[in-house]
């Protein structure tokens, strides 16, 4: 027996039920697993660099510009959170109805979690768009600083837009199987369309944080072309993991 094999309604695993029936793990369920597991893996290493580009062109504008720019990446982090909550309810939805053999219905799912998401996204637009300086004013007293993270809370307003639409269809791709796409996707945006367009606006058009800020914005911007275009093709629902 395998643990894979194991259904249980109380929803966790018994360690004593696993030792007494001398169950053991398969290397069916390990090849699934690596190959579900190995693009996210890389997904997120490339990420990861494509962030620590942006923090260290961000650093090189200053102290303030930092300070500001950490700032901001923290307030962003709130509409991430809505988007990631919507993304958990997508892929839990849609792989049940995978599971039961509903292509239809996970579609459904998927486009009500970004209908959701959309709704809250206004919302969050106009919060940061009438009180950007006073979420500002939390962190700083000094006005040159503020006057910077307003300037950032513009283009926050525009990122958060595309950022948990992104979220939730790409976390709906994920849960779907669809693995290799979404690391590739994010590998272009994040590593490569980020610090690309970070560079050129930071320092080629001498925009400074602001400008960094626009290679975020066109991060989001893309992973929500390339999620949303995948999403529509509806390829992912024949995925057999």
């Amino acid at each position: 027996m395998s643990i894979l094999s194991i259904t249980k309604q109380d929803g966790f695993l018994n360690l004593g039920y696993i030792l007494k029936n001398k169950i053991k793990p398969t290397l069916a369920a390990f090849i699934s697993l690596v190959r579900v597991g190995y693009s996210v893996f890389f997904e997120q290493v490339f990420m990861r660099i494509g962030f620590m580009m942006t923090a260290i062109m961000a650093a090189k504008q200053g102290t303030d510009a930092m300070a500001a720019h950490q700032v901001g990446m923290n307030i962003m982090s709130l509409s991430f959170a809505f988007g990631d909550g919507l993304q958990s309810a997508a892929v839990a939805l849609i792989g049940r109805s995978l599971g039961a053999k509903k292509p239809d219905l996970a579609k459904e799912y998927g486009r009500t979690c970004r209908l959701i998401g959309a709704g809250i996204a206004v919302c969050l637009v106009a919060i940061y768009l009438f009180g950007g300086r006073w979420l500002y004013s939390l962190f700083f007293e000094e006005q040159h600083i503020i006057e910077i993270g307003v300037s950032i809370i513009h283009v926050i307003i525009f990122v958060v837009i595309f950022q948990i639409c992104q979220v939730i269809y790409m976390g709906c791709l994920r849960g779907a199987g669809d693995t290799l796409y979404t690391a590739v996707a994010s590998m272009i945006s994040v590593t490569f369309i980020r610090t690309i367009v970070s560079y050129l606006g930071g320092y080629t058009l001498g925009l400074g944080i602001v400008g960094i800020w626009f290679g975020v914005l066109a991060d989001q911007m893309s992973r929500f072309i390339f999620a949303t275009i995948r999403f529509k093709q509806g390829k992912w629902v024949k995925i057999k993991i």
